[in-house]
């Protein structure tokens, strides 16, 4: 086909009632696509951008993936592993966020794969190491922070399809809502137009985990529409479908202080996420993403 892609996901993941957090939901009716489940070597569902992201940097002839994130960045710790994992050389450069226990762990995990970790303090100076980094780089291949673009977005789509086939067997009900963390927009803008591309009502809820100006409504329909043109250009059967409005909203009420700073909420949510899924909670995504869906759960009291 047109559009590169190499399987890396150990897919479909499973959709299963949150029933072992019922008592911290406060409710029935709320179930959890198991993402963590998508790789033995990394789970969460950045692995969907890079079955298309690393597949582009093969057909490229690259041979070093350059990319940016926070010191706990879920998406530099993905690259590192699959990128060492492919043959790449991996460098990474990281600006500061606050440092919790799953940090540290990112840290060393990207340490041991042999990818190459810069620190670049603030944003800016993170920029100018960035540029450098690409300058003195082996053929490289850049991403960007959070793998937000529209061709490794468009896994997010394909896990809106592979959800619907989910639905279609009867291993869930088609929800209502779906509720995801949201940094630089990419998860939420490649759900809404999968669901819009399944002509679903469902809408697609991005729960706010860093600044305003990166995650915002008119991120997302950028984003949205860059999948839109890339798909145009690669699948044009895609340009005969009308396709409906998307249909997502933005939560800013976990946040707190700023990106990667802990809440009081979050905190309380942090052995909830291992109730659920077995593993601890981190302070950045999946805690906030979790309190903010207690409450949206509250607002929302009959739907799925």
């Amino acid at each position: 086909g047109q559009i590169p892609w190499r399987p890396l996901a150990h897919a479909p993941t499973p959709v299963v009632p949150c029933a072992a957090i019922e008592g911290y939901l406060g409710r029935g009716g709320v179930w959890v696509k198991r993402d963590d489940r998508i790789s033995p070597l990394y789970g969460g569902n950045k692995v969907r951008r890079f079955e298309f992201l690393l597949a582009d940097a093969e057909r490229r002839g690259a041979r070093t993936l350059v990319t940016v994130g926070g010191l706990s960045s879920t998406q530099v710790t993905a690259t590192a592993l699959f990128g060492r994992a492919l043959g790449f050389a991996v460098t990474a450069v990281l600006f500061d966020q606050p440092i919790t226990r799953f940090g540290r762990d990112a840290l060393l995990a990207g340490a041991a794969s042999g990818a190459e970790l810069v620190h670049g303090g603030g944003y800016a100076t993170t920029a100018v190491r960035a540029i450098r980094a690409l300058r003195r780089a082996d053929r490289p291949y850049f991403i960007l922070p959070g793998a937000s673009a529209a061709l490794p977005c468009l896994g997010y789509v394909d896990a809106m399809l592979e959800l619907a086939e989910q639905v279609r067997r009867g291993e869930a009900p088609r929800p209502d809502r779906i509720v995801v963390p949201s940094g630089t927009g990419g998860t939420l803008a490649g759900l809404a137009l999968g669901a819009a591309m399944l002509g679903w009502p469902t809408t697609i809820v991005g729960v706010r985990i860093t600044e305003r100006v990166a995650s915002n409504r008119a991120v997302v329909r950028y984003e949205v529409g860059s999948m839109k043109r890339l798909l145009a250009r690669r699948a044009p059967r895609f340009t005969r479908r009308r396709l409906p409005p998307v249909r997502f909203a933005i939560d800013h009420r976990a946040i707190g202080p700023g990106y990667g700073a802990p809440t009081p909420a979050s905190i309380a949510a942090i052995p909830e996420v291992e109730r659920l899924i077995g593993v601890p909670g981190e302070i950045t995504y999946s805690a906030k993403a979790l309190a903010a869906l207690r409450e949206i759960g509250w607002d929302h009291p009959g739907e799925t």
